[in-house]
C-alpha cells in the first residue's frame, strides 16, 4: 500500500498559499511582450535560428542513490518509470531553456537595432508596431470566449471574470502582433549565430550571437538563466526528496507492521483514519474570521471549501505524526542536497531606498501595493530593519500584478511621491487603504501628506513614471519573480517570508564575503 500525503488545492479561497501568502503573478498561455524583451519566444526563423545543440536520445541513466535507511539504499530506480524519465530529462530541459533565452535576447537586440535605425526609442518603436495596433476585445468577444471555455468559468462571478478574460485576449493579440513584428525584423537585420550556448564551461566572454553588428556575450544570458536553472534543479530535487520520503515511510511502516504482526492498513487506520473528524462549525467560522480579508465570498459560499481544507490539514498532521514516530531511532542518511540558491546582480538604479548606501547588506523588495500579502509583510520588514540599524539598506521596486486593477497606477503614484521625498510615508497609506486605490484616492493621499498636488497630479495623470514601473516589472521577470512580495538579500531570493527567515538571511549575508559588495 502507499502511505502518502494528500494536498488539496485551496487557491479558490486564498490569494495564495506559499510561504507568507505571497500573491502569484497571474499566468496565461501566452505572455505579453515588452520593449526590453521584444517578443515572446517565437518560432525559429531561417535567418536567425539560435545555435542549440539538438537533443539526442539519451541512454537510460544509472539509478541515482538518494538516501540510506538502516543500511538499505533507496534510489531513483525504484521510482515510477514515467517520473524517473522526467527527472532524467532535466539536463535536456535546461538546454532547451538556454536556447529560448538566447532567442528572446536576440529579439530584444533586434528591437534595439531597428529603433536606432528609425531614430526612436525601443519603447516608441514597440508602441508603434505593436501596442497601438492591438484591438481591445469587445463585450461580444469576451462573452464568446467564456462560452467556448465554459468549464473553466463554472461558478465564477462574471463581473470578476470578464476583465480577466479581456486581459487574456489582449495578451494573446499582443503576442501575435509581436511575433509578426519580430519575424519582419529577423528578415531585415543580419543575425549571425556564434558559440553554442550549451557548450560546457562556455567562457562568459564568448559571443553567442551578433545582431545587426552588436555582439551578444554568454555572460548576459548566464545571468538571466540563473533563476530559471535554479528553479528547474530545485523542482527536481524536491520531487526526489518527497518521493523518497514517502518510500522511507512505506518501508518503515511495513517493518513496524511486521514487528506488531498486523497489516500496514491496520496501523494507518488506527493512527490516521480513526482519528479524523469533520471540522466543527466553530472551527470553520474561526478559520473564516482569521482569513476573511483573503477569501472571496461570504461564509456560506465557501463553507464546504474551508471544511475540506481543514480536514486535509488534519490528515496531513496525522500522517506527519505517524511518519515522525516511525522514524524515531532509525538511521537515515541523505545522499542528495538542495541546490544552492544563485546570487543575482539585482539592480537598484535610483529606486526608493533608505539606509546607508554603503551598508554591507542590501535588501531589495519587489512589491505590489494592492497585494494583501505585501501589506502583511511590511510590519515584519519594519521590525527586522529596526534591529539592524545602519547595517542594512532597504530598496523598493515595483512589481504590480496583472490581476490587481489599481496596482500599476498605485506604483506610479508611489514614484510621484518619491519625487517629493514622501515615498515611505505614502506607501504606508497605500498598504493601509488597499480597498481605495483609484486615482482620486491616490491624489487625496498626496494632499494628506502635504505634497505639491499640482505637481503630483500632473505626473500621475501624464504617466510620468509609467516607464519606470514597466522597467521594474521587466527586471523582476528577468530575476525570476513570479509572486509578490519577493525579497532579495544581497542578490539571494528569500524563500520563506517571515521575520526569522529574514533575520537569518541578513545574518548570513553579513557573515559572507560578498556582503561587502552590495548589488548596484
Amino acid at each position: 500500500m502507499r502511505f502518502s500525503t494528500i494536498s488539496l488545492s485551496f487557491t479558490l479561497l486564498l490569494c495564495a498559499t506559499a510561504h507568507f501568502a505571497q500573491t502569484p503573478r497571474r499566468k496565461t498561455n501566452t505572455r505579453p511582450a515588452s520593449p526590453r524583451a521584444a517578443a515572446p519566444l517565437s518560432p525559429p526563423q531561417p535567418v536567425a535560428t539560435p545555435s542549440v545543440t539538438p537533443t539526442k536520445a539519451r541512454a537510460p541513466l544509472p539509478p541515482k542513490p538518494l538516501v540510506i535507511v538502516s543500511g538499505q539504499t533507496i534510489t531513483t530506480g525504484e521510482f515510477d518509470p514515467t517520473l524517473r524519465q522526467r527527472l532524467e530529462e532535466l539536463e535536456d530541459r535546461i538546454m532547451t531553456a538556454r536556447g529560448k533565452v538566447l532567442d528572446l535576447q536576440i529579439n530584444t537586440l533586434l528591437l534595439e537595432v531597428e529603433a536606432k535605425k528609425r531614430h526612436l526609442t525601443s519603447q516608441q518603436l514597440y508602441d508603434l508596431e505593436v501596442t497601438k495596433r492591438i484591438k481591445e476585445p469587445t463585450p461580444a468577444e469576451i462573452k464568446k470566449f467564456m462560452d467556448e471555455n465554459r468549464d473553466q468559468f463554472e461558478g465564477a462571478d462574471v463581473a470578476t471574470a470578464a476583465p480577466q478574460v479581456a486581459v487574456f485576449i489582449h495578451a494573446e493579440r499582443e503576442t501575435r502582433l509581436s511575433d509578426e513584428f519580430v519575424s519582419r525584423l529577423r528578415t531585415t537585420n543580419p543575425v549571425v549565430i556564434g558559440a553554442d550556448i550549451n557548450t560546457p564551461n562556455l567562457n562568459p566572454a564568448a559571443v553567442v550571437a551578433t545582431v545587426g553588428g552588436r555582439p551578444l556575450q554568454a555572460a548576459l544570458l548566464n545571468e538571466r538563466l540563473k533563476p530559471i536553472i535554479y528553479s528547474m534543479r530545485l523542482s527536481a530535487y524536491e520531487i526526489e526528496k518527497k518521493t523518497a520520503e514517502r518510500m522511507i515511510t512505506d518501508l518503515l511502516l511495513l517493518a513496524e507492521a511486521d514487528r506488531r504482526h498486523v497489516a500496514p492498513e491496520d496501523i494507518v487506520r488506527a493512527e490516521i483514519s480513526d482519528k479524523l473528524h469533520p471540522p466543527t462549525e466553530a472551527e470553520v467560522g474561526k478559520f473564516y474570521s482569521e482569513n476573511k480579508a483573503q477569501i472571496n465570498g461570504d461564509l456560506d459560499s465557501v463553507r464546504n471549501q474551508i471544511s475540506a481544507h481543514l480536514q486535509d490539514e488534519q490528515q496531513q498532521s496525522l500522517e506527519k505524526a505517524l511518519a515522525d514516530t516511525l522514524r524515531k531511532g532509525t538511521d537515515i542518511r541523505w545522499l542528495i542536497s538542495e541546490p544552492q540558491q544563485p546570487v543575482q546582480a539585482i539592480s537598484t538604479d535610483d529606486d526608493p531606498a533608505r539606509g546607508d548606501a554603503s551598508a554591507p547588506v542590501t535588501i531589495v523588495e519587489f512589491t505590489d501595493f494592492q497585494c494583501p500579502a505585501c501589506a502583511a509583510m511590511q510590519p515584519v520588514i519594519e521590525e527586522v530593519l529596526n534591529s539592524y540599524g545602519n547595517k542594512v539598506r532597504f530598496v523598493v521596486r515595483d512589481f504590480p500584478l496583472s490581476q490587481h486593477a489599481n496596482a500599476r497606477k498605485a506604483a506610479e503614484a508611489a514614484d510621484a511621491a518619491n519625487a517629493q521625498g514622501k515615498f515611505f510615508e505614502y506607501t504606508a497609506l497605500l498598504f493601509k487603504r488597499q480597498n481605495a486605490l483609484d486615482v482620486p484616492s491616490l491624489k487625496k493621499y498626496a494632499s494628506e501628506l502635504g505634497m505639491n498636488r499640482a505637481r503630483f497630479d500632473a505626473e500621475l495623470d501624464g504617466g510620468t513614471y509609467a516607464a519606470e514601473v514597466k522597467h521594474d516589472i521587466e527586471d523582476g521577470e528577468i530575476y525570476g519573480i513570479e509572486s509578490t512580495p519577493t525579497i532579495f538579500i544581497n542578490g539571494v531570493m528569500l524563500r520563506t517570508l517571515s521575520a526569522d527567515a529574514l533575520r537569518s538571511a541578513i545574518d548570513r549575508a553579513t557573515a559572507s564575503p560578498r556582503a561587502s559588495t552590495p548589488p548596484k
